[in-house]
Order: structure tokens, then sequence, then C-alpha cells
């Protein structure tokens, strides 16, 4: 599997802790209930904001001791493996009523261990994979931030719009859903990390159940079909994906690296040339393209790819 979901380029890492050791982190943040929110889904954004703080503070402890190797470590790769390796081992909630009455201030504390011996596994791991969890990952925070700015969003409407109040508190759930996607996608995150795919395939099928327009489901589940060599599920994640966010070179990348494995090498150069168009500079769409173009019989072509790739950087 050449560059699979290659959306970075990764640097050398080597771990800098000699003995193993289990640092705590306590992490708070608040989130202010809305009259059209249900408790529960509140202390899970509550919890989630803390959660959050937890990993900065980590991320601080992992970036210290990991040394770099001509590079700097990215922070996506920090929050990528703070994510898969933070273990929350317990959760406090304080609410506390505003003078309107109809809201909270849900305050959620959570206290998580980073195990240094965990840092050492996710350094263990290939270039490609940990790229691969990252870009995950990285899309998986967006939709997040996208969801907060939405009920952020309604929140406002709310205060200047109090006439449209059912009609938001409509949004408001199908906003809960979205959330709960997320979550469950989140979690998923966490399986994958762990080399759980089975788990982490049922619970993106979860995320999508809870929101059918959630493209990065289907590209994590195609992304796991395509570890459990399910190529034809792969590439019918994939489709989805791409149909949802066609401006993802991602999605057509791997795609066409399904479609590679099921032999159907002309599928597979459409849909290098799909990534390409959306990311000229990606040296491993034209790298795997000439392969392609090459099985094909397209000498020529597959030589200007291959030279093309080269210019980008292609070392492989």
């Amino acid at each position: 599997m050449k560059k699979f979901l290659a959306a970075l380029m990764m640097s050398v890492l080597v771990a800098s802790t000699a003995n193993a050791e289990i640092k705590t982190y306590e992490g708070s943040d608040e989130y202010i209930m809305s009259e059209f929110e249900t408790i529960d889904i509140a202390k899970q954004r509550a919890k989630q904001k803390a959660e959050r703080a937890a990993q900065e503070k980590a991320g601080v402890f992992i970036e210290s001791n990991t040394e770099v190797v001509n590079m700097m470590v990215t922070k996506d790769e920090i929050r990528t493996m703070t994510g898969g390796i933070l273990k929350i081992v317990d959760v406090q909630y304080d609410l506390k009523p505003l003078p309107d009455g109809k809201s909270l201030i849900i305050r959620a504390t959570v206290k998580a261990d980073i195990d240094s011996d965990d840092i050492d596994k996710w350094l263990n791991r290939g270039t490609d994979e940990r790229s691969e969890l990252v870009a995950q990952n990285v899309e998986l925070q967006k939709a997040i931030a996208a969801q907060d700015a939405q009920i952020a969003e309604l929140k406002k409407q709310l205060a200047a719009k109090p006439q449209d109040a059912e009609k938001i508190s409509e949004q408001f759930a199908a906003e809960d859903k979205v959330f709960r996607s997320n979550q469950e996608l989140a979690e998923a995150g966490k399986f994958y990390y762990n080399g759980d795919f089975s788990g982490a395939r049922n619970l993106c099928t979860k995320a999508i159940e809870l929101n059918p327009d959630n493209a990065t489901a289907y590209s994590i589940r195609g992304a796991i079909y395509y570890r459990l060599n399910d190529f034809n599920s792969a590439v019918a994640d994939f489709n989805k994906a791409a149909a949802l966010n066609p401006n993802d070179y991602r999605n057509f990348y791997n795609r066409g690296l399904a479609h590679v494995k099921l032999n159907d090498f002309r599928k597979a150069v459409e849909d290098f040339s799909g990534a390409i168009q959306i990311n000229p500079n990606d040296a491993d769409s034209y790298y795997n393209r000439a392969v392609c173009r090459q099985r094909l019989g397209d000498y020529y072509g597959s030589q200007e790819d291959l030279n093309r790739a080269r210019a980008l950087g292609y070392r492989g």
C-alpha cells in the first residue's frame, strides 16, 4: 500500500523518555445550555471542551518528551497522538442556573492519564500509518469546529428573534444528531488508533445513521474497509464521501487505491486524475497514476507522471 491517506509529510521522531511514566492532566471548561437542548447533550458538549483542554496540556508533555530529527513535529500529529492515547479516568460536572431561569452553565472537569509507553508505540508506527491517522483526525476536528459554530449561530438567532423559537428548536434537535454523529466518529478514531478496525467500522456506521451527510464518516469507514480488504465496500464509501465533499482530493485518491486493489486501473487513473485536479501538487497522486498508466500500456503518460512526481519531491 503506497502512501495510503498520505495527506501530510511526517517527521522522523525519537522518544526521549528513558523510563515509562504516567502523567495525569486536568481540563475544565463550560457550556451554556439553552432551553432547547437536553441536559445529556449539553453535558457531553461541556465534557468535549474540557477534554480538549486536557489534551492541550498533555500535548505540551508529549512535545517536550519527543525529539525531532530534521523537521518539526506538526501540531496536527501532536493532537492526533494525544487524542489517541489520552485516557479519561474521571469526569465531574457542576451545574449553575442562569438568572433567566431557562439556561444552565454546565462546567465539566476531566482527569486524564498519558502513559509515555503509548508515545513510544505511536513513534514505532510507520510514516504512512501516522499520516493516515492524522488526516482522519484533521477532518474530524474540522467537522467538530463547524458544528460548534452552527450551535453558536443558532443561539444568536434565538436571542435576536425569540419569536422564531419553535423553528430554531427544531434546528437544535437536528444539530444534536450531528453532534452525536461526530462523537461516535471520535470514538471510532480511538478504536482505529488501537487497531480495532471492526469496532471502528461499527461506530462509523452509527455515525452515518445519526447523520447520513457526514462525509468524514464515509471517508473513515472507507479507509477501514480498505484495511479489512473489503475493497468494493471501500469504493462505495469513497463514492459517498466524494459526493458529499467533492473538494477533498483524498476521497478520490483513496478510491483510486481501492480500484488498484480491484485491478481496475482505468478507474484508478480517473480517480488519481480527479485528485490531481483538486490538488495538483500531490506527488503521490502522480506516482500512482504513473503506475496505473504503465499497467495500461500508456508508457509516455506514465513517464510524464513519474517525472512530475519526482519534481514534486516523490522519493518512494
